[in-house]
């Protein structure tokens, strides 16, 4: 490619985003208008960031978790690539199931101003192609069992001695802020503890237990929540993940969520490295 143009390595290069990046806006998208100005620093940009981690570079992560690590963070962040990168995983073989616990596991360290872009990228996806919707939940959280088996006649102390204990086991750690919100309003936690980790505790269902902390991870390092990352990256080791699983997982999420995730990821892993040590 030494031989051309500015012009035409700034139309090579454009077009390139164009391409990956089709139905972003509607009508174009602001990289390819970036490319068109600028090639060398945007072609550079690609091949460092996710031009790096293509379908045929085989590393750590499959490249159907990839797109959804990914798309955890864009449905966090409100931006329109989600739909991309959604499309994209369903390319790689993800289902739209597999799609939907995905948005419903970064809600949980996201919460829920994104919802509605999840749910309306997914309904467009729908839209688009209504035979996606074929599977059902291999299995179900029963709220109203699990209110039902609460017991009837328990004192102050032992409500929190129950729930504190529920928080503990779903999360694999304990967290002495949740533990004091418990002491202070055991009624709120108690909910809490029903709807948020334990929901999905370390079941299979659509994804792995290694997939949905890999989400988790992944917005947690976005939003620089270093405690709960370094839990939540102890936790993914514990099941089975491997550090450089839990690396990938932080690179790939540089062109969402930027270097300052990447930096966030490394200090976390370090840190674990270092106590092993």
């Amino acid at each position: 490619m030494n031989s051309e143009s500015y012009e035409e390595k700034a139309t090579r290069v454009a077009e390139i985003f164009r391409k990956e990046r089709e139905g972003t806006t509607g009508y174009d998208n602001l990289l390819s208008f970036g490319a068109s100005i600028d090639p060398d620093y945007w072609e550079a940009y690609r091949y460092n960031g996710w031009g790096f981690f293509t379908p045929q570079n085989k590393r750590h992560l499959d490249h159907m978790t990839r797109e959804m690590i990914v798309c955890g963070v864009l449905s966090f962040r409100d931006r329109p690539g989600v739909y991309v990168h959604a499309k994209n995983a369903l390319k790689e073989g993800a289902t739209l199931n597999q799609l939907l616990e995905v948005f419903e596991v970064a809600l949980f360290p996201g919460g829920g101003p994104s919802r509605m872009v999840r749910l309306e990228t997914l309904k467009r996806i729908v839209d688009e192609d209504p035979s996606l919707v074929v599977e059902k939940r291999p299995w179900r959280f029963d709220a109203e069992e699990v209110a039902r088996n609460v017991p009837e006649k328990e004192t102050r102390e032992e409500k929190i001695k129950r729930v504190t204990e529920t928080i503990e086991k779903a999360n694999g750690y304990v967290d002495e802020a949740i533990s004091f919100g418990v002491e202070l309003d055991p009624d709120y936690f108690d909910i809490y503890s029903r709807m948020h980790w334990s929901f999905f505790e370390e079941k299979e269902g659509f994804l792995t237990p290694i997939q949905r902390e890999l989400i988790v991870m992944a917005v947690f390092a976005f939003r620089g929540f270093r405690e709960e990352l370094y839990f939540h990256s102890k936790k993914a080791l514990r099941l089975g993940a491997s550090m450089e699983q839990l690396l990938e997982c932080f690179q790939v999420c540089v062109p969402p969520g930027g270097i300052a995730l990447l930096h966030e990821g490394l200090r976390t892993l370090k840190k674990i490295h270092d106590e092993a040590e």
